[in-house]
């Protein structure tokens, strides 16, 4: 199992790492009710990926994936962020830096207000902390049968 995926972007490195295993069946809960609308934000099938590193991310409807995330609470949309957020770490010469700390500041220079970088981090962590528990769990054939009566 991957324990990190190293991401560029706007020219910048980063690692994403695994959620702890709380972190991520509390993001399970917290993000079920969202799941049809946002697998269907693919064009791949997240059901044939071997690995969450498989997954191709310029294949992602990024702007679907963001309206479904629209659709929650600030509260929550916090929640999630923050967690993700906290488990990307920019690779600079002298080692990684966390993105965010456990206290919520940002550990890294001129991210605060780089929306863009900062949503698609989000992005990545979700991806690839979430779409190997679908894959591997046998819950992938509900997300089907939930993406399919969504388009019905």
């Amino acid at each position: 199992m991957l324990k990190h995926k190293d991401v560029e972007i706007n020219g910048r490195k980063f690692r994403v790492k695994k959620f702890s295993a709380r972190v991520g069946s509390y993001m399970i809960l917290k993000l079920t009710t969202i799941l049809a609308p946002l697998f269907r934000n693919f064009k791949v099938n997240p059901k044939a990926l071997a690995t969450p590193d498989e997954l191709p991310v310029d294949e992602i409807n990024i702007a679907g994936f963001m309206e479904t995330l629209g659709s929650i609470s600030e509260k929550d949309f916090a929640y999630i962020q923050d967690e993700c957020l906290k488990v990307c770490y920019e690779l600079l010469p002298a080692g990684e830096a966390q993105v965010l700390n456990s206290t919520g500041y940002f550990g890294v220079t001129d991210i605060e207000d780089d929306t863009v970088t900062v949503m698609t981090l989000m992005v990545h962590a979700l991806m690839f902390n979430l779409t190997g528990f679908f894959a591997e769990s046998g819950l992938s054939s509900m997300v089907g049968r939930l993406i399919s009566s969504q388009q019905d």
